[in-house]
């Protein structure tokens, strides 16, 4: 590769195909992308030279088929609708008739059911459960999609997964990326603050995301790649930088979020896992989410939970460098007192009928199991000054989320979400079984600090009532 990955522009980045430094081939694939003001009128010309999966260009004989719901149609829908008409292409669309909705599987089968056979190409305009449904049907069927962005409130524009809720436990799906992303600001820019403040939420826990990667890496081994990262950190930073701008919603700032999320994706796409964009606060994000479903309840979005979840983390690990320094002893203790049976009866009373997925993870890897816990503790000690000085470079970072979240009135503590002090202790400690991805819950456990972590935390955030 000629030059690092963050020399090139985020179209650049889109199009091409990059031999890293971390030994890999990067590539995505993304045809058209437009982000700024005024964007949106570049659909006309992106169809016009729009590839087809089967080969050859969309031709003005190809239907194109439109999917938004009753509060996207009206921000931007019925413009996008029209700018399709008007540009020859015969369209049809499909407005899901709900306020509120989940990718979950019987909303997919709805559109599945009125989706006809003979589509080229699907324009979803959304965000996330509007891009994540449409991504996947048009996987499918084997058509290249596009997503309007009508929030910049989530980071899985770019994707290549679709989160789907199947059985109450939300589940990466295997889909594509979209063939086109547009971003207008001025659509944007007439998302509410709480929106804005999820996808600034979503973006900030990218700091602890590539720590825990990073981390990851340093103990088991696992694949990394530091361009892809710094491609990450430099997209957060640039975003607050802009919070002020964010506020007034100044068109350049909106400019900077949505390209930071649609970077995250495509920095996602690049390693082919979601692990620059994910890490404990996402697994402690989904856990609420499904929690809320499982007890009846919509929740929060998605990045308003990420966003609250990495203010936890961070202070989790303030007070994990307060406790310094690491008692080995006491962590190979608290590993060898792991009870399988107790910690089954425990995950069925948290999960519910979500509970056999969580288990089955678990006695596949057996993370939790002493022996596997205890070979991880020796490495922990034999970096240990790598890790904490990564940690504490992390801290400082990743502090200054709650002042940004706070900003676009954006909540930063589980107290703001209604929950009782047991329910989010529950939520803390079962977190880390929810995926098979290590990171700082997991690094909390493993030295045997977790709960009283857990316990010390929620005690202050419970007396700050």
């Amino acid at each position: 590769m000629d030059k690092h990955l963050l020399e090139y522009s985020i179209d650049e980045l889109a199009h091409g195909r990059f031999s890293c430094s971390c030994g890999k081939e990067h590539y995505i694939g993304i045809e058209h992308i437009a982000i700024g003001k005024g964007a949106v009128e570049r659909l006309p010309e992106f169809l016009a030279d729009q590839n087809l999966k089967t080969g050859g260009k969309l031709q003005k004989t190809d239907k194109i088929y439109l999917v938004a719901d009753v509060n996207t149609w009206k921000v931007a829908g019925e413009r996008v609708y029209d700018l399709i008409r008007k540009a020859g292409y015969p369209v049809d669309r499909f407005i899901f008739p709900y306020e509120k909705m989940h990718t979950e599987e019987s909303h997919i089968k709805e559109l599945q059911d009125v989706v006809p056979e003979e589509i080229s190409l699907m324009v979803a305009v959304g965000s996330g459960t509007i891009n994540d449904i449409t991504r996947y049907i048009s996987f499918h069927k084997n058509i290249p999609y596009y997503i309007v962005g009508t929030a910049p409130s989530m980071d899985g524009y770019a994707s290549d997964v679709s989160p789907v809720i199947i059985d109450k436990l939300k589940r990466s799906l295997p889909a594509h990326c979209a063939s086109g992303i547009i971003g207008d600001t001025d659509i944007l820019a007439t998302a509410p603050d709480k929106m804005v403040a999820a996808g600034v939420g979503d973006i900030l826990a990218k700091f602890l995301d590539t720590n825990d990667w990073r981390m990851s890496h340093i103990l088991n081994g696992e694949s990394y790649c530091d361009e892809v990262a710094q491609i990450m950190m430099d997209s957060t930073e640039r975003v607050v930088a802009n919070i002020d701008g964010l506020v007034r919603r100044d068109s350049d700032a909106m400019q900077y979020l949505m390209e930071s999320l649609v970077m995250c994706g495509i920095a996602m796409s690049f390693v082919g896992s979601s692990r620059p964009g994910s890490a404990a606060e996402h697994s402690m994000a989904h856990v609420m989410e499904m929690l809320s479903l499982l007890g009846g309840d919509y929740g929060e979005l998605h990045g308003t939970c990420v966003g609250m979840a990495t203010c936890v983390i961070t202070r989790m690990y303030e007070l994990f460098l307060d406790r310094l320094p690491i008692d080995y002893d006491k962590a190979g203790q608290h590993a060898e007192a792991f009870d399988y049976d107790s910690w089954v009866a425990e995950m069925r009373r948290i999960y519910t009928s979500a509970a056999d997925p969580v288990i089955k993870l678990y006695d596949k890897e057996k993370r939790n199991d002493p022996e596997n816990v205890k070979a991880r503790i020796a490495r922990i000690k034999e970096n240990e000054a790598e890790i904490l000085s990564l940690i504490r470079e992390t801290v400082d970072k990743s502090k200054r989320a709650e002042s940004c979240i706070k900003a676009l009135n954006g909540w930063t503590s589980p107290v703001e979400f209604g929950f009782s002090k047991e329910h989010m202790r529950d939520i803390m400690l079962c977190s880390k079984e929810q995926r098979d991805r290590y990171a700082a819950l997991q690094f909390f456990y493993e030295l045997g600090q977790l709960e009283e972590i857990t316990d010390d935390l929620l005690n202050q955030y419970y007396e700050e009532v």
